[in-house]
């Protein structure tokens, strides 16, 4: 027996020396009886150290629990149109009637509200025409707020989620949580029929999917590391799906990816076979996965929307013909015509650029005192309209037969050919002067002049005349030279025939040498209602001079078929994705837009509020400023922390294992949360278009959890500073004072989002929140 097993056996003790010891019964009950206090603290001390399962669970489901309650409170308040349903409304009410429509976002956001609705059984009869229009008498658009409001409700448990992969620390993630929750600006955009909410919970999974590729590294084609990047490759697919802002977060994953292969590829012990499969794998997670589900949505979308709105197609008349014929209802659609144009053809003229628009004139004339009396707008819009309609016809001679028609074998109009353009509805031919174009001033004027068709019957007389002596001057003194064009076909040989829907022809004014085109500019509203401006420009090789014969109407010419024209799946794809982004470029602040544009500058310091109802009861979209300044106080701090951080690893310093741990998870959490926020805020400052205050959410996300990461790290650090005793009481007290501090300013500021009740309009100087404005830009 060893000695240990020695020391360990002792003498036995008779029984009766044995004393009991003999504990009253209300003893026993005070000994179980534990004050309040100290079981507060127990739980606030688990809560430090990292929490059990069952702290852990309990924590996040408070928050989930907050987080919904939060978005669902007020929901149905006010049961009307509110701002932006207004324009995503119609939309959906658009996809359940299967009518086309275009917008400048993707298109999966739609579709998915679309989903809400009609799993709620909306039947798509809103109308949505305008703000604070009733949804009274309309079952299933709750069902869209309500699905709205849980994606936003999301937020949280991925917040929460997001930072405790990056910490593994319960305090970090829980004031994640916090601030993410009682954020009023994040709660008033998760209320409503929009694309922010579903934006937002798809660029915080995409960044939640990122942790979990990071956490996986070292577990390279385990089931964890493919489901890591499967669940981020779908979310990326998803957030590009709503809105092209959701490129900001591809950037940030893509760049983590770039540098995560190029440290491997650096790895001397690892094979180039080992680097080419990681390689792939990312390839086929993050990039073809993505890039299918995106294709994937745009073609429900393409299936689902198969009629034209009105035969005027206001939405497709951007789009080209071929993609205009495969919508039903639409003029395009089995359209058959005459295949190539001939004199006294009637016809539209549309320019062949993307997006391009109808050479259109109407019944009111230019300013007199700028271009002289009586000169006709010549205009470019963008929908299919009888004032579209022109008449091709000879320089000289006009039409001889009753319906305007010339009789006889028909004359195709060739490449080099003279014609004059008469516009059918106000009787006026196309002209050009030597007046500058009123808007693009190194243009000429090009404007449309009266003009009276001739009797058919003198018509016929003189072109008779003009068939016996083709030298015979011209017989009307209304035409003039600056009323002829030279039709040239672009790559055309001489003799070539105009053909409809096929050549690109430039118009080109005899004595000016100028050809007809479109500026792209707006002419003013007050007088000439913002439609495109048409001038005639010296660059005669410009492409916005091309034009093309859509419509091409002669009842005494035999009408072909168009079908082959009709655009492909991607064909019709690529065009779309085209012309968003042509649209995306030209939506520039004018007017009041100027006014009303926010600034980037101003979203972190939450400087200016945006109205968004008012009427008898009043929503502001303004955000937790108090929020907004504890973030941008941390945002200050985060970038000297890394500097230090990295100049003392440079120096040498070290730290204990324990510390050195969390210090490190703590700096790549501060690197990434970082960049991913500069990632969605400074690139609206290279944006010359119209920006609102919601473009700032996404980054505010991003700044919340990164305060929540200092914040956290600085108080489980307390013990490496002051003696235990001190650093918990420090780290209860800093716990509380933060979420009293964010709680009562949720108090203070929640209805300025929720919204309320108001009896007349806004006065500042009677508002129920007139003593919490810090700023008079606040509208509350």
């Amino acid at each position: 027996m060893s000695d240990s097993e020695e020391s360990l056996k002792g003498e036995a003790v008779p029984e009766e020396q044995v004393e009991t010891l003999q504990v009253p019964r209300e003893d026993v009950k005070e000994a179980k009886a534990v004050p309040v206090s100290s079981r507060l603290l127990r739980m606030m001390d688990d809560f430090r150290a990292g929490g059990s399962s069952r702290m852990w669970w309990a924590v996040f489901w408070v928050f989930v629990a907050a987080g919904v309650g939060s978005r669902l409170h007020f929901i149905t308040m006010p049961y009307k149109v509110v701002w932006d349903e207004a324009h995503f409304g119609k939309m959906v009410s658009w996809y359940i009637n299967r009518t086309f429509f275009f917008d400048v976002h993707p298109v999966g956001g739609k579709l998915l509200l679309t989903l809400f609705g009609y799993l709620g059984g909306y039947n798509g009869t809103h109308s949505f025409e305008s703000p604070d229009k009733p949804y009274d008498g309309y079952d299933g658009i709750m069902a869209m707020r309500v699905g709205c409001a849980l994606m936003g409700a999301a937020l949280v448990p991925l917040g929460f989620h997001t930072v405790w992969t990056l910490t593994r620390s319960l305090p970090a993630s829980t004031f994640a949580a916090g601030l993410i929750t009682f954020e009023v600006g994040t709660i008033t955009l998760s209320k409503f029929i929009l694309l922010d909410p579903l934006l937002l919970f798809f660029i915080l999974a995409s960044f939640h999917g990122f942790t979990f590729m990071h956490e996986a590294d070292d577990r390279s084609f385990s089931k964890q590391w493919w489901f890591a990047y499967l669940y981020t490759g779908a979310m990326l697919g998803c957030v590009m799906s709503v809105k092209f802002v959701g490129l900001f977060i591809v950037l940030v994953v893509g760049l983590y990816v770039a540098l995560d292969l190029w440290q491997k590829l650096g790895e001397l012990d690892r094979p180039l076979l080992s680097v080419a499969a990681h390689f792939m794998a990312r390839v086929l997670t993050l990039i073809l996965l993505p890039a299918a589900i995106y294709v994937g949505v745009f073609f429900i979308h393409d299936q689902l929307l198969f009629k034209a709105k009105t035969l005027h197609a206001a939405d497709e008349g951007t789009f080209s013909p071929g993609f205009q014929m495969r919508l039903k209802t639409n003029f395009l659609n089995n359209l058959t015509q005459p295949k190539k144009l001939a004199y006294g053809n009637v016809i539209t003229l549309k320019n062949t650029n993307l997006a391009g628009i109808y050479l259109h004139s109407h019944n009111f004339t230019y300013p007199q005192h700028k271009v002289g009396k009586n000169k006709q707008q010549l205009t470019g819009f963008g929908a299919k309209d009888v004032n579209n309609y022109f008449k091709v016809l000879f320089p000289e001679e006009d039409p001889d037969l009753g319906d305007t028609f010339y009789d006889g074998l028909p004359e195709y109009v060739m490449n080099g050919d003279w014609v004059r353009l008469y516009h059918m509805t106000t009787n006026s031919l196309v002209s050009c002067d030597r007046n500058m174009s009123l808007v693009t001033r190194k243009h000429y004027l090009a404007y449309a002049k009266a003009y009276n068709l001739t009797d058919p019957a003198l018509a016929a007389k003189i072109n008779r005349a003009f068939d016996e002596n083709p030298e015979a001057t011209v017989s009307n003194p209304n035409i003039t030279m600056w009323q002829l064009w030279s039709v040239h076909i672009v790559g055309g040989k001489p003799g070539e025939a105009v053909k409809a829907l096929d050549s690109r022809v430039k118009f080109v004014c005899i004595p000016l040498t100028c050809a007809l085109t479109w500026t792209r500019e707006k002419l003013p509203l007050k007088w000439g209602f913002n439609q495109q401006e048409i001038s005639c420009s010296k660059n005669v090789m410009d492409d916005y001079t091309n034009w093309m014969v859509e419509i091409n109407m002669n009842p005494h010419l035999k009408n072909e078929s168009f079908s082959h024209l009709e655009s492909g799946f991607f064909s019709r794809m690529i065009e779309t994705h085209r012309v968003m982004t042509f649209i995306n470029g030209r939506l520039k602040p004018e007017g009041e837009d100027r006014y009303n544009s926010h600034r980037p500058w101003m979203w972190p310091f939450c400087l200016k509020s945006q109205v968004w109802f008012d009427v008898a009861f009043r929503i502001v979209l303004l955000g937790n400023p108090i929020i907004f300044w504890i973030n941008l106080v941390f945002l200050m701090v985060v970038p000297g922390l890394i500097i230090a951080h990295y100049y003392r690893l440079k120096r040498g310093h070290t730290d204990r294992p324990q510390v050195r741990e969390r210090k490190e998870r703590m700096i790549f959490a501060c690197k990434w949360l970082f960049l991913a926020y500069l990632f969605h805020y400074i690139p609206f400052y290279t944006m010359d278009r119209i920006l609102y205050y919601h473009h700032y959410f996404p980054a505010l996300q991003f700044s919340s959890m990164l305060t929540a990461v200092v914040f956290g790290y600085v108080l489980e650090s307390l013990d490496t500073w002051f003696p235990i005793r001190k650093a918990r009481l420090a780290f209860h007290w800093a716990t509380g004072v933060f979420f009293a501090i964010v709680l009562y300013s949720f108090h203070l500021y929640c209805y300025v989002g929720y919204g309320h009740p108001t009896v007349s309009g806004f006065n500042p100087d009677n508002s129920t929140f007139r003593n919490i404005r810090f700023f008079d830009s606040w509208e509350i």
